[in-house]
């Protein structure tokens, strides 16, 4: 699901003393301008340019030393999460920093995303299309051939045969299908933030819808980052099992390493 200012502002982070930690100052201070950022995506005010996944993948802080500090590992994670979130509303680069499009109601994003849910699944149901003649809706615009092979992505080789998911006769995975996924729940034994996963999982959905109509450009993720990717665990809550979600984004990371021409 989509982060909100409240996830930023409610967010908390063990901290360490006897190894190296992060400036809580710092940090503070950085997400307060993610906060910022995100209000201004959710129809809330914009009096200063946008964050950027750039920005957010160059952070660097203090680090502190025989005092209390943010643990690094779970900081590195969340901004991860950061990241992903601005690539999805299209803020990639310091350099074309904007605000993209209209701001959309408080919770649900600008009103116009580059890839909006296609229909109810784990993160909800989708945008409804508007009145057309006579009152009904108006259908969405025709896609694709899904039997047409992709165009050849910019950057790699021309994907070659079916995508990884489609070996042995089966239908290849489509981005409702990360839609939907589901994982078990752990409780007793570390998992995965939840809210993070999804974030990322978002992410990954818009890439995948790119990758399949051969907008390698307008992907928010690469196969690299699906492999390196990190979250927060939980303990005594709720979380998704962890063994399941590295699976699957093993899973995801050969498919885009398909569409990419880099496997």
């Amino acid at each position: 699901m989509p982060l909100t200012p409240a996830d930023i502002r409610s967010k908390q982070f063990n901290t360490v003393r006897l190894r190296p930690g992060y400036n809580e100052e710092d940090v503070d201070a950085f997400l307060d301008r993610v906060e910022a950022t995100l209000a201004g995506l959710h129809g809330g005010p914009r009096n200063a340019p946008p964050m950027t996944a750039e920005e957010v993948d160059g952070a660097k802080f203090r680090t502190t030393r025989l005092s209390p500090g943010y643990d690094e590992d779970e900081v590195d994670a969340f901004l991860d999460v950061i990241s992903a979130e601005l690539r999805r509303h299209g803020l990639v680069r310091a350099s074309e920093a904007a605000w993209p499009g209209p701001a959309g109601p408080y919770g649900q994003g600008p009103q116009q995303g580059p890839y909006p849910p296609h229909g109810p699944g784990r993160h909800g149901p989708g945008p409804q299309h508007g009145a057309g003649p006579g009152g009904g809706p108006v259908p969405p615009p025709p896609g694709p051939d899904p039997m047409a092979p992709p165009p050849p992505p910019p950057g790699g080789a021309p994907p070659t045969g079916p995508p990884p998911s489609a070996q042995g006769g089966r239908p290849p995975i489509r981005p409702e299908d990360i839609r939907n996924q589901q994982f078990s729940t752990t409780r007793l034994t570390t998992g995965y933030n939840e809210e993070e996963v999804d974030a990322f999982l978002d992410s990954a959905e818009a890439t995948l819808e790119a990758l399949m109509h051969g907008r390698r450009e307008r992907a928010p993720l690469t196969a690299a980052q699906v492999d390196r990717v990190k979250f927060s665990t939980t303990r005594a809550r709720p979380g998704y099992d962890p063994a399941q979600v590295d699976a699957f984004l093993d899973f995801l990371a050969q498919e885009f390493r398909h569409y990419e021409g880099t496997q």
